[in-house]
């Protein structure tokens, strides 16, 4: 049997792709049925007019990829079974619509039991988004980041590929992050206390996962961090929520818990969320204080501290005093763009084996490409003039949201916070319950975030309506846009 098939000798594409492709699509579009007969390579070459190894080359990866299989004694034929028949369920119908909940009992346990819970559904896309926490990834150097990445896969392209047994992290990238946060965060470390983590959501879940028991307490400021809270009570640990003023969370508050023995308290000292204070220096001390005299953990979210806008930069608690008992979290998905999921935990010595247990028993590695590509950014520089321009970017924005809020509402809001981080809380003087101006900003085509406040500690204010706000993902005409639209949803 002689096969047509249409070759171009002037085309860019090899002959040895062209027949590849011709074959490949014959057998999937059944132009050559399921144990169809080839012709032998000497055949087929000679009636195309190409040497016997271009087809033979082509026969060999078709059988390698399952389209073709060899008969001894017979010759090459179509494969009876091709290999998309196992890539892709048959007779499969997609459901466009909700379904009914099956009749599969659910035997949850209690962690299952408290994350069935309903999720936010998608917003639409034509919505302003206050309430995204991501940076502006359009200005990202992401022709730079591509040479980096092109270099290091010429270099090793294999071994990027391959599992690796640095299951904590690349060495070379904790050697980098320990000399950032030398300098930029005060922070004491060697290398060794390192643990590269899939963004910081992942390391809060392995100090939570950790330490607590469902006998035991953690405490977080209030209003606080919504995941950390979600994930502090899906191990089923007692959350304690400490009240929160303009010097950040209230130390005072939290000693009157002293008859729960409390394993975790969360802080974000930098850049409290929601409200936008940092921690007192007192208070940063009296809170070390009160850790080693409890022998609890103090876990501190450092997310954003790199944007601090005509403000002198904090250093860490955990670089205050020696052997402090801090585990200390930190993040380049949120500084950087999303999709890189790597963040850090610095973890007190003697502490290694038991992070780097639950980040293999998680999901093995993190990317070997990102955490090489991520060592490059950082050890030749490429990161502090990154920030120092989206530092000029962000304060801009930050100051024409809040400058745009008080040109339309005035004395009915109230910004609170340091000139500082990617977002703002801010309260408004207005008769509407919070559901009330939730809806309403939705309808008028701006979503903002709701506080979350842990273990029902709600404060009640008569008249007053309080939202954290983000800018950094958002233009600057967007941004004055959105609070025109909110003054109107609000104030009429």
């Amino acid at each position: 049997m002689e096969v047509a098939l249409k070759l171009d000798p002037v085309s860019p594409i090899a002959l040895y792709r062209q027949i590849y492709d011709g074959l490949r699509d014959g057998i999937i579009g059944r132009r050559f049925e399921s144990g169809t007969k080839l012709p032998a390579s000497r055949a087929l070459a000679a009636s195309l007019g190409v040497s016997r190894i271009t087809v033979t080359e082509c026969y060999e990866r078709l059988i390698s990829e399952g389209y073709l299989e060899t008969r001894r004694g017979s010759g090459t034929f179509v494969s009876t079974r091709l290999p998309e028949w196992d890539m892709y369920a048959t007779n499969s119908n997609v459901a466009l619509v909700p379904q009914v909940e099956s009749d599969v009992p659910k035997r949850l346990s209690r962690y299952g039991q408290l994350l069935d819970t309903p999720l936010r559904p998608p917003v639409p896309p034509e919505i302003i988004r206050l309430d995204s926490h991501g940076p502006d990834v359009a200005a990202f150097p992401i022709k730079l980041w591509t040479r980096l990445l092109v270099r290091r896969m010429q270099e090793g392209a294999l071994s990027l590929l391959q599992y690796t047994q640095e299951w904590s992290g690349s060495t070379d990238l904790k050697i980098a992050v320990a000399q950032y946060l030398r300098v930029s965060r005060a922070v004491v470390c060697d290398p060794s206390q390192i643990i590269i983590t899939s963004g910081s959501q992942q390391a809060l879940y392995f100090a939570a996962r950790i330490f607590l028991d469902p006998s035991d307490y953690a405490a977080m400021e209030a209003p606080g961090y919504r995941f950390a809270g979600r994930i502090f009570a899906s191990q089923g640990a007692t959350v304690l929520p400490i009240p929160v003023d303009r010097n950040g969370m209230q130390i005072s508050q939290l000693k009157k818990h002293s008859d729960k023995a409390i394993k975790l308290v969360y802080v974000t000292p930098s850049h409290q969320y929601p409200r936008g204070v940092s921690l007192s220096i007192s208070r940063r001390m009296e809170l070390l204080a009160w850790a080693t005299e409890t022998g609890a953990l103090i876990l501190e979210d450092d997310y954003d501290s790199e944007y601090r806008y005509n403000e002198r930069p904090l250093p860490s608690i955990q670089g205050m005093v020696p052997d402090a008992p801090v585990l200390y979290v930190g993040t380049f998905s949120k500084l950087l763009f999303p999709t890189l999921r790597l963040g850090y935990l610095v973890v007190p010595p003697g502490f290694q084996n038991m992070f780097t247990g639950a980040k293999l028993l998680c999901d093995f590695q993190s990317s070997s490409i990102d955490q090489r590509i991520l060592t490059d950014f950082l050890t030749e520089g490429h990161l502090e003039p990154y920030v120092r321009k989206m530092r000029i970017i962000y304060g801009n924005r930050r100051a024409v949201l809040v400058e745009s809020l008080q040109k339309h509402f005035g004395r009915k809001v109230t910004v609170y916070g340091d000139n500082a981080g990617m977002h703002f809380l801010a309260d408004f003087e207005i008769e509407l319950s919070e559901q009330d101006a939730f809806d309403r900003a939705v309808a008028a085509g701006v979503r903002v975030e709701r506080l979350y406040w842990p273990a029902s500690s709600e404060l009640h204010r008569p008249g007053h309506v309080q939202f954290v706000f983000t800018f950094a993902a958002v233009n600057e005409s967007d941004l004055a846009l959105a609070a025109e639209r909110l003054a109107g949803a609000f104030l009429t």
